[in-house]
């Protein structure tokens, strides 16, 4: 084996994650010299270190081995994981091949620590329990590319009321999908829907089936979705009709505007220790439940028709404990 030809065989076996020593065992491998060996990693070190490799050739006594540098920091990596694993979005399955492809990304000498970190989290990691075994990375895989493409779909969504019996309903419909993001433990899509001249929010998780068709649908113009307002979407910013809205709040008040961004603080009262906050697009869906889980911390002003909403809830909730 020429000089040359034996550096790329050194190479691929680096590349594949095995030690190679020039000694007594590399001298026997390649029937050449300790000098012909160490011309081999000499090459290879400046052949990496002139293309702006990944990989660095490492050293201890006689033996080498590639340790790859991070494309990302360890302490990125480490927040990426805990993000991931914190949403509870993902299966087991995903989320065990996710943690690998990210740990794929950090130096070696690094992936360890992070995996410490991490094992505690993956031993107690328990899924959304209304995703079960459904994997949600392939869904998210085809409405990307849908959305990329404007490509109408027709699909079944199950529905969030079941029946008389129990049943989780399914309900025909066909749409173009415009965006998606992610708020409070799912990912949603924005879909406008031509039957209705409407853009609605679906949750990625409850499409029992979709599929590209070849109908043409041009969406109009102001039914598109702006993505900077899509940043800043929540549960209860989505679905239904964006109204203003009016809170006092006796909590701590970073928890009620991290909960509804672009919210604003407009009077301190000092008397009883409330804030008034103020925005302009509140949607019924999931308001209710969010002012309801707040308690006494929390008092509507306004849309009168939450007031009224939240007075009938707590009339209906009282009667349970009569």
């Amino acid at each position: 084996m020429k000089g040359r030809e034996r550096a790329v065989d050194v190479l691929v076996k680096l590349l594949a994650g095995e030690k190679i020593t020039t000694d007594t065992n590399g001298k026997e491998t390649y029937q050449v010299s300790e000098r012909s060996l160490e011309r081999d990693t000499k090459l290879i070190r400046e052949t990496l270190a002139d293309n702006d490799s990944a990989y660095q050739l490492q050293q201890k006594g006689k033996t080498y081995w590639l340790a790859k540098e991070g494309a990302l920091s360890a302490e990125e990596i480490l927040a990426l994981l805990k993000i991931v694993i914190g949403t509870r979005s993902l299966t087991r399955e995903e989320l065990l091949r996710v943690k690998d492809s990210l740990l794929d990304l950090v130096a070696d000498d690094e992936r360890g620590s992070i995996q410490k970190l991490i094992s505690n989290s993956l031993i107690h990691y328990t899924p959304l329990f209304s995703n079960g075994d459904k994997e949600i990375l392939p869904w998210l895989k085809d409405f990307a590319n849908w959305v990329s493409h404007k490509t109408p779909i027709k699909f079944h969504y199950r529905s969030s009321v079941p029946d008389a019996q129990g049943r989780a309903l399914s309900k025909p419909g066909a749409g173009v999908p415009l965006s998606i993001y992610f708020a409070d433990f799912y990912f949603y899509v924005v879909m406008y829907i031509p039957e209705i001249n409407k853009s609605l929010v679906y949750r990625l998780d409850r499409f029992q089936d979709a599929r590209a068709t070849r109908a043409v649908v041009k969406v109009p113009g102001d039914k598109k979705i702006d993505e900077g307002a899509l940043r800043n979407k929540t549960y209860l910013l989505s679905g239904g009709t964006d109204i203003p809205y009016e809170f006092r709040y006796w909590g701590y008040p970073q928890t009620a505007l991290d909960k509804l961004p672009n919210s604003r603080i407009t009077e301190w009262n000092r008397e009883d220790g409330s804030v008034t906050i103020k925005g302009d697009h509140l949607a019924s869906q999931g308001a209710l439940l969010w002012v309801l889980s707040q308690g006494a911390q929390i008092q509507v002003v306004a849309p009168q028709s939450l007031v009224d909403s939240v007075k009938r809830e707590l009339t209906k909730t009282m009667s349970y404990y009569d």
